[in-house]
């Protein structure tokens, strides 16, 4: 019998499929994805709002005369610049004018005090003469009496009783005319006395004006604008020159509305609710403290600055609000090194700061991709994690949660990142250090904490 070629093939191949050994599957080498990653830190963070404002003198004062008349005196450094004490004599303005007033006024005083004294003296003579002439006219009444007595017993004549009754009329009269003599002199002294207050006022009056010739320093101030000359005659009311108290400067400075709510992450804790919010409350959670620089200028120095108020109103175009930075130019006395004052007009770049947040968790802003960022797990592999931001500050972002500091942070942005996929991670020493720098120069740098203020040198 012949097996077709067909039957044979099958049957050859059943039965090495059935006597052949099993397949096995060779395990396929995996490669590693190269990532930069960093250690996720845990540091002091200070929040930081920056902006920019100009300069002015917080103090200042206006020159203006209260009296009229020539200068005869000028101080010799009262220049445009100069730096004057309190209390010095700035000018003097003629008071020869006023002082013969003084003189006129106390002349009249006298002329009055002698009228009166006229006057006090007539009532003692009148009370005088009213007491003789009452005498005269009780005599003059009993007279008067006894005519009447005798005529009543036919003894005396008619034209006897006419002629004492006239006598008595007419000494009535003149008591009268005394006594209505004396009841007007009080009125007069009166009249004349408050003359004298009056004239007194004046003096009073006259006796500032003289005082008002002299201008004073009222404080130690810088002299602004000022064109006097000795001999120049000035009117009331008319500004001589300005002053200003360069021992503290405002700086109001703008910030960004969106940004401030970084300052107030620290100061919201103790801070009773609204119904018993006061000003002690309010000085609390506003207790900002500033540093300044003059913008533009290649200068080192900073000046440390205190909040003092906020502006009433929030720019609709630019969303600004404004703070108001008060920096002292006083320096104390231990200090050995010289600084240039802070002064009118210049452009200045501010940070505000807030209080110190203690061991928070930092890291880049960079990193974070739709509130999610990737890390390298115990096993090297991709994974992902969603963080809920703090808030972003400069380069940095400080995170609420989802991050508790150690963990390995991947830095580079994976493409294609693929969740699980095995990583050799490669710590960047200089990302973590720049991190490390940018957050501890806002913490470290700013010493203002129970410390006096004082403008420093920049590093």
């Amino acid at each position: 019998m012949v097996v077709p070629p067909i039957v044979l093939a099958i049957v050859v191949y059943a039965w090495l499929v059935k006597h052949s050994p099993p397949l096995q599957k060779q395990a396929e080498n995996e490669s590693a994805r190269i990532l930069e990653t960093m250690v996720v830190p845990r540091l002091d963070v200070r929040p930081k709002v920056s902006g920019f404002g100009t300069a002015k003198f917080a103090r200042s004062w206006r020159a203006v005369t209260q009296v009229e008349g020539r200068i005869n005196k000028i101080h010799p450094e009262l220049r445009p610049g100069a730096m004057i004490q309190a209390g010095e004599l700035l000018l003097e303005i003629d008071d020869s004018d006023y002082r013969s007033r003084v003189a006129e006024l106390n002349a009249t005083i006298d002329q009055q005090d002698a009228e009166i004294q006229r006057l006090e003296q007539s009532i003692q003579n009148n009370q005088k003469s009213l007491s003789i002439e009452n005498e005269a006219l009780a005599i003059l009444q009993r007279e008067y009496e006894r005519e009447q007595t005798l005529h009543s017993q036919q003894a005396g004549s008619g034209a006897s009783i006419d002629s004492k009754r006239r006598e008595w009329l007419s000494q009535q009269k003149v008591v009268q005319d005394l006594i209505n003599n004396t009841a007007l002199v009080a009125p007069q002294i009166k009249a004349l006395q408050a003359a004298k207050r009056q004239l007194a006022v004046q003096i009073e009056q006259a006796q500032r004006d003289i005082e008002r010739t002299k201008i004073t320093a009222p404080f130690r101030m810088r002299v602004g604008e000022v064109q006097l000359e000795v001999g120049q005659f000035v009117g009331v009311g008319e500004t001589l020159f300005m002053g200003y108290s360069d021992a503290e400067v405002e700086v109001e400075v703008q910030l960004p509305l969106l940004d401030i709510h970084r300052l107030f992450v620290s100061q919201s804790e103790g801070v009773p609710s609204q119904p018993e919010f006061d000003s002690e409350d309010f000085q609390q959670v506003f207790s900002f403290d500033a540093l300044v620089k003059v913008a533009g200028v290649e200068s080192p120095v900073l000046y440390p600055g205190r909040f003092l108020r906020v502006r009433e109103i929030v720019d609709s175009q630019t969303k600004m609000v404004g703070f108001v930075v008060g920096v002292e130019n006083v320096l104390p006395p231990d200090q050995e090194v010289p600084t240039p004052p802070l002064l009118e007009g210049a452009f200045c770049d501010v940070d505000v700061f807030g209080k110190t947040l203690a061991d928070q968790v930092v890291i880049p802003r960079s990193v974070i991709r739709n509130d999610s960022v990737y890390l390298v797990d115990e096993q090297n592999r991709l994974a992902m994690r969603t963080v809920k931001v703090r808030f972003t500050q400069d380069d940095y972002a400080v995170i609420a949660s989802g991050l508790e500091g150690g963990e390995t942070l991947v830095i580079a942005n994976p493409s294609p990142a693929i969740i699980g996929m095995l990583v050799d991670p490669i710590e960047s020493l200089e990302r973590t250090e720049s991190l490390v720098h940018s957050v501890t120069s806002d913490a470290q740098s700013k010493r203002f904490n129970g410390e006096s203020m004082r403008p420093q040198t920049s590093p």
